[in-house]
Formats: C-alpha cells, structure tokens, sequence
C-alpha cells in the first residue's frame, strides 16, 4: 500500500499524551497535548532546515503550572471576566478569581480538562484531528451550570494550520459560550522587537489597569486616536515592534479580498512571515512582558470571538449566547511563508 503524504502519530510530552499531524513531504509536524489541546510546537520547513515558530510550553511542568496561556484554546469563554461572576438567566453565577490581584477569571476551563481524540486521519493533501469535550455538565463546573460540549479540529496542509472550534449546546437551557486562540509566535531572529506587526485594525479597545474593557462605548476608541498603536498597514509608525509594549483588543478589523481577517508578523531579518487569519472577531496581541519565562521572546496573537468580559457586556449577550440544540463554530488558523 502507496504512503500518503500527510500523517497522524502518537507520543507523549512527559506523562501527557500527544497526537502529531506531519507532512512527510516536507518534514512540518504540528504536536498537540490532550490536556486542553494545546499546540506544542510546530516545525516548519525554513531555508533548508526545521524551525518551531511556536513558542510552547517548553516542559510538562511549565503545562503543569498553567502559566502563560501558552496555546491554550479558550473556551467557553475567552481572557477575562471581572471577579469570576456574571449573571445569566436570572442567577448571579460565580467562576470563582484565578487572579486575586486583578479579580479575574481567565480563559475558559477546557485548558484543564483532558480531551478526548473525536477522530483524526490523513491522506495525500492534509492530516487533521479532532479532539473533544464531552464533560461539561450542569453541575460539574463551578458557575457554569450548563451542557455544552465542545469540538477542537486541528488541519495540517503546506505552510498553513487550520484550527476549528465548535460549541454544541447539548441541555435544556441557552448557555453562554464563546472561545478563542492564545498562541505564541517567534521567528530565527530572536525575541520581538526587531520584527513588523501589521494589523489591520480601525479600533483599539480601551481597558482599565486589569485589562478589563471600559464600560459601553468608551471601550472603542479608534485607532488614528491611538497612534502607538496603529499596526495597520503603511502606518506611519512603520510597523516595527520595537519596544512597544502591547496587551490590547484590536477590533473592527479590515478583511481582505477573500473574506478574512489578517494579522501578519514578518521577520525583516530572515524573510520569515507569519500570518494569522480569522473569519470573524477581534484580534488581542499580547508582546509578553509580564511573562515569568521567555519574557518578549513571542508575540501572542490571539484570534477572539468576542469582548473580553463578554459575559458581562449587554452588547455581547447576543453573540455569546447558544440556544438549546444549537451549535456554533469559530475558525482560524496560521500560515508560514517567506517574504
């Protein structure tokens, strides 16, 4: 029997099971843990070797400490919800507070709940997985009484991983969900500063000193009014990354001709660019300075659904609310190439 180009494998990170999709032809493998379904790492083909692009987590111990968000798909909700309450069908529901500093909540719990494998293969032209979440239940999650299960689906072809998350509404009553991104990108040259950011972003969303949005419309302020960060193309700010710190919301983003939405990184000095689209949302950019490992070593571009605190936003209820039976899916991905 013929090999076919793409294909899946398993192995381990630590005590962790992983699943790999890989492209034999090139040699590009992306690893996923099954905890939460993060992306690992992801080698690419680059001026004749392998390179990560991805900035993981390193060792099963840094995934253990849950630090960083480190690929974590988030999920059902997405960065932060203020002091871990927000209220839902009549009831005030408490998360509980992650952050005692800030009083947040942070990026869903499926970053801790081991996935199931739903489904994976390959064939001549990708290699893809599924992985699932079938656990949460009306009652098994603190300030989440609801049923709703959750897909992830991972597809590997040249140069590009598509990523695919799904929340199916399996209970009797409507739920709040929405989900989102948070990888780490690098480049051969090393850390962020010397690297052009392009996003074509016509809003900032404002936040307070917890990185929570400013009530109503004070949270848009648009982006000509916030000139250090204006990354949209040809800015006058020529786009370098430099020493500017960034953990802020871009939204209102401008589509390209086929409909999607892109953030573009490239690397001046090695010709790499890495280019992350999404077909709807908000992109938060996030340069790792409060990191307590690998501090400004990666950006963080994280495709979003919605708001951060969008459980409590009025104007989000709709976007995050899925009726009894009802599914809904967000899709983005990232490509590698050279300028």
């Amino acid at each position: 029997m013929a090999m076919t180009r793409f294909k899946t494998s398993r192995g381990r990170f630590g005590t962790y099971e992983t699943v790999a999709l890989e492209d034999t032809a090139t040699g590009s493998k992306a690893a996923f843990v099954r905890l939460g379904g993060p992306l690992l790492a992801w080698h690419v083909p680059f001026q004749g070797k392998l390179v990560d692009v991805t900035d993981g987590f390193a060792t099963p111990e840094e995934l253990a400490e849950a630090k960083g968000g480190r690929a974590w798909i988030m999920a059902p909700w997405t960065n932060r919800i203020d002091g871990g309450q927000y209220e839902w069908g009549g009831a005030r529901l408490d998360l509980g507070v992650e952050d005692p500093v800030n009083r947040v909540v942070l990026h869903g719990f499926v970053k801790r709940i081991g996935c199931q494998v739903e489904a994976e293969g390959a064939d001549g032209r990708a290699a893809r997985v599924t992985f699932s979440v079938k656990v949460i239940r009306t009652g098994g999650f603190r300030g989440y009484p609801f049923d709703v299960d959750i897909f992830i689906t991972y597809t590997l072809t040249p140069g590009r991983l598509d990523v695919q998350v799904t929340g199916r509404n399996v209970g009797g009553a409507a739920a709040p969900f929405c989900c989102g991104w948070h990888p780490y990108f690098k480049t051969p040259s090393r850390g962020i500063d010397g690297l052009k950011l392009t996003i074509p972003a016509r809003t900032k969303i404002v936040s307070d000193a917890r990185l929570l949005p400013l009530p109503g419309d004070a949270a848009r302020r648009p982006i000509q009014e916030a000139p250090e960060f204006d990354f949209r193309p040809g800015s006058a700010r020529g786009n370098l990354v430099g020493g500017q710190v960034v953990d802020a919301s871009f939204a209102d983003l401008a589509a390209d001709a086929d409909g999607w939405l892109r953030t573009r990184v490239e690397d001046p000095a090695s010709g790499m660019k890495i280019t992350v689209f999404q077909e709807r949302g908000l992109m938060h950019v996030f340069t790792g300075d409060t990191l307590g490992r690998r501090p400004r070593n990666a950006l963080a571009l994280e495709p979003i659904e919605v708001l951060t605190n969008a459980f409590n936003r009025p104007e989000c209820r709709d976007a995050i609310t899925l009726a009894p039976g009802a599914e809904r899916s967000f899709r983005f991905g990232v490509e590698v190439a050279s300028s």
